[in-house]
């Protein structure tokens, strides 16, 4: 499903020295493959497993000794500290979207509960009301975390000096580090705004829809429509119609409603699995980073 919105991940090709470690050429690899593409459910979901190879990958490169070695010397100390920083705060925000899926997916599941009940106009609009002021509350929250991957993005003052280090080996690791820590940026920053997406407002299209359902004609879903909103928008959409036009056609609007609340709570169980794999990641790349502290103090 196509979407306004991409994911915007940084595809500018990384090239590392002939003599860098075997994985920081593997995770240079997969680095590049990684393309711009739509942002929807699919495409996320799709990017989440690349980021899953790449932490695997990131993770043999921290346990590895040459890294112990090199990452433990009292130069690189700043930037080991920032990495560490990083790390802490990318948890968080995985764990934060994290707890959003879940929330969603409360939140769609008690409203599709709701139309299938079809106890009366007024308790399906005091449900989407319900679900309409956590959609509005859950965008603030995302303003929250992109501010914090806004700062995890800025944190790079310790980066520029071990990069142009005559050691290429060290500069080949930062290098690699740094390329995954910018695409797991991306990659939550592009998902922050699919959630952050208005609710829907009337377009050319939806006004032709509108105008069919007024006149009773049975109004169904188009791939027009799927071209125009992400799945978000399209749940909003069905329950603006159906605040709108309750003694009209109220049937095909409940259905529609219905619908989409279940094709969305499927996408996002799917993508609650693919971010508890991320969190898992992050979990073991922080452990990593504090055995290399560990023995630097030693």
């Amino acid at each position: 499903m196509a979407s306004r919105f991409s994911i915007r991940f940084q595809t500018k090709s990384i090239s590392l020295p002939s003599r860098s470690h075997p994985t920081t050429l593997r995770i240079e690899e997969l680095l590049n493959k990684i393309k711009t593409t739509a942002a929807s459910t699919e495409t996320i979901g799709s990017a989440l497993s690349q980021l899953t190879g790449l932490y695997e990958c990131l993770d043999d490169l921290l346990t590895s000794s040459t890294t112990h070695t090199l990452m433990s010397r009292q130069q690189n100390t700043k930037w080991v500290d920032e990495l560490m920083e990083e790390s802490v705060m990318l948890l968080d925000v995985c764990g934060s979207i994290r707890d959003m899926l879940s929330e969603i997916k409360n939140h769609s599941t008690d409203l599709l509960c709701a139309l299938r009940r079809r106890k009366g106009y007024l308790n399906i609009q005091s449900s989407i009301a319900k679900y309409n002021c956590f959609r509005k509350k859950m965008k603030k929250d995302v303003r929250v975390l992109v501010a914090g991957l806004k700062q995890v993005d800025n944190m790079t003052s310790g980066y520029s000096v071990v990069v142009d280090s005559d050691n290429h080996q060290l500069a080949a690791m930062v290098k690699a580090v740094m390329g995954v820590v910018d695409m797991t940026v991306s990659v939550f920053d592009s998902f922050l705004m699919f959630l952050s997406v208005p609710n829907s407002k009337p377009n050319r299209w939806s006004l032709v829809v509108s105008k069919l359902i007024h006149k009773g004609v049975v109004a169904c879903e188009t791939q027009q429509e799927h071209e125009i909103l992400n799945e978000l928008e399209s749940v909003d959409a069905a329950l603006q119609r159906l605040c709108k036009y309750s003694s009209l056609c109220a049937g095909g609007n409940v259905e529609i409603a219905q619908c989409r609340l279940e094709r969305l709570g499927a996408q996002i169980e799917s993508l609650e699995s693919g971010f508890e794999c991320m969190f898992r990641c992050l979990v073991r790349t922080r452990a990593s980073l504090l055995n290399i502290e560990i023995m630097h103090k030693q």
